[in-house]
């Protein structure tokens, strides 16, 4: 099997987009695909696509409207081939006019994308974003006294963690009410390069936030030293549907508060230690119990079914199917 992966490919992984193309595209080359990476703004070297002569041309995209059509043409190298689209997150203007642009099948993350692609005639399976449950996983109380020191947060502080872009649309003013609480310290990991956000940055810092603009390698160890993730987006442009942080929390076994944000309540039953919760104080009064009452924890039993190796293998059998 040939596959042709299309998307955002850069040593830049600090953004949702890029990572789901990387994680992917591990995850199938693992499974046996003989894969060819090709970046969508590179369009000098879109004409390999005739040489490689793949089997599946699969875009990992947002999409917007632009992208479905650059879809297509790019896809017109090699008409042979079955084309597919993740559609991460996507934003379609005019979508019955895309009708002459659609691929053979758009993998979906939500009810709503499903509802949007189906108006076009699209052929829609749903398929989420997944985790490196090897990467993302729980450590030991000595590893997390070890990185606390580290980083000079305090064994006693209540850790609630956020991986954010600084943009308001995320609404990241609520950790602003929730450092007011007593023995709480918010943590915000940011974008390293993303331009703006300045303000919005020096609010959380001046709230007493400690807000990070800075990749981090090992991620995993910043997720290690929260006590609680809380992901409170709820506008739906502001993230991909399946967002990535969310699933790594869950995969190290924090306690997780969140909206119910795109792909989340269709993937997740609520309970051992996964809470909805759509207003700021419906998300403090979660954070309190999780402080305070010590609930029963076992996120990473909820999301272990999306590895991302089992999801390139069931990926692996959707291309078998449409090459059928």
């Amino acid at each position: 099997m040939k596959v042709c992966l299309v998307g955002h490919f850069s040593d830049a992984l600090d953004e949702g987009l890029r990572n789901v193309a990387k994680y992917l595209g591990n995850a199938l080359e693992e499974n046996g695909i003989e894969l060819k990476k090709l970046s969508i703004s590179s369009f000098r070297k879109w004409n390999s696509v005739q040489t490689f002569r793949p089997d599946i041309m699969h875009f990992v995209l947002t999409p917007t409207t632009r992208g479905v059509i650059t879809a297509k043409l790019i896809s017109k190298l090699h008409p042979e081939a079955k084309t597919v689209i993740s559609a991460v997150h996507p934003s379609l203007v005019g979508a019955r006019l895309l009708q002459p642009f659609k691929p053979d099948l758009v993998l979906v993350q939500s009810k709503k994308s499903d509802r949007l692609f189906k108006s076009i005639g699209c052929d829609t399976r749903f398929f989420p974003n997944g985790v490196d449950l090897e990467k993302f996983k729980p450590k030991s109380q000595e590893d997390i006294r070890r990185l606390r020191d580290e980083f000079g947060v305090p064994m006693q502080s209540f850790v609630v963690l956020h991986l954010a872009s600084m943009r308001k649309q995320r609404n990241l003013d609520a950790f602003k009410t929730i450092q007011r609480q007593e023995g709480y310290q918010v943590i915000v990991v940011a974008r390293e390069n993303e331009a703006g956000g300045k303000q919005l940055t020096r609010e959380l810092k001046e709230a007493g936030c400690l807000v990070w603009r800075k990749h981090f390698p090992n991620i995993e160890d910043i997720y290690s030293m929260a006590n609680c993730y809380v992901f409170p987006t709820i506008e739906p442009k502001a993230c991909i549907e399946t967002p990535l942080s969310v699933l790594e929390a869950m995969a190290c076994n924090l306690p997780v508060v969140t909206s119910r944000f795109g792909a989340l309540p269709g993937l997740f039953p609520e309970g051992s230690g996964l809470f909805f919760a759509e207003q700021v104080e419906q998300i403090l009064g979660f954070t309190h119990v999780i402080k305070n009452e010590k609930p029963r924890v076992d996120t990473r039993q909820l999301v272990s079914p999306y590895s991302w190796a089992g999801l390139a293998a069931d990926l692996t059998e959707i291309y078998e199917e449409l090459k059928r």
